[in-house]
């Protein structure tokens, strides 16, 4: 259920100051004043889970607009489509995925390998309008996790 908080501004030449005052309230209030719910995509997931490196390992071959399977764990699979592949740096390469089973929600998934050959995941997936996310990580001890994020606590207003 939606909030909405009305004012009459009177507009009058002479109190310019009046009327930006009035406009700032009415923003302000419809902002902090609304109670519609934020929704959430990943609310069936655990809060965080590890996957194996087989799952994302072969994704950085395929080239754009090429269909994906992504079976995370038992829980968590990802399908859809490579939007885009770029190797930006020889160490550095960032794949797109559009989900198909998670309203359109965007997989960012990059590869870097680091001085000493080891290579690690690091990415997200966000959706449009939703105020939770996953982030995908892999440790030190070369252990790949997946764990929800709280976009709104990401923002910095």
């Amino acid at each position: 259920m939606e909030k909405y908080i009305v004012l009459k501004v009177y507009h009058q030449p002479y109190s310019m100051k009046r009327l930006i005052t009035s406009i700032t309230l009415t923003a302000v209030l419809s902002i902090t004043g609304s109670s519609v719910k934020a929704q959430r995509l990943f609310d069936a997931l655990p809060e965080k889970a590890s996957f194996l490196t087989q799952v994302v390992e072969n994704i950085f071959s395929l080239p754009p607009g090429a269909a994906v399977d992504l079976k995370f764990t038992q829980g968590f699979r990802v399908t859809g489509t490579v939007k885009s592949n770029q190797k930006v740096y020889d160490n550095l390469q960032t794949v797109v995925i559009e989900s198909t089973n998670y309203k359109n929600a965007k997989l960012f998934l990059s590869k870097t390998i680091g001085q000493d050959n080891r290579v690690k995941y690091v990415g997200r997936m966000m959706g449009k309008g939703f105020e939770d996310g996953l982030e995908i990580k892999t440790d030190n001890a070369g252990n790949n996790f997946i764990k929800k994020i709280n976009i709104k606590e990401m923002i910095v207003e």
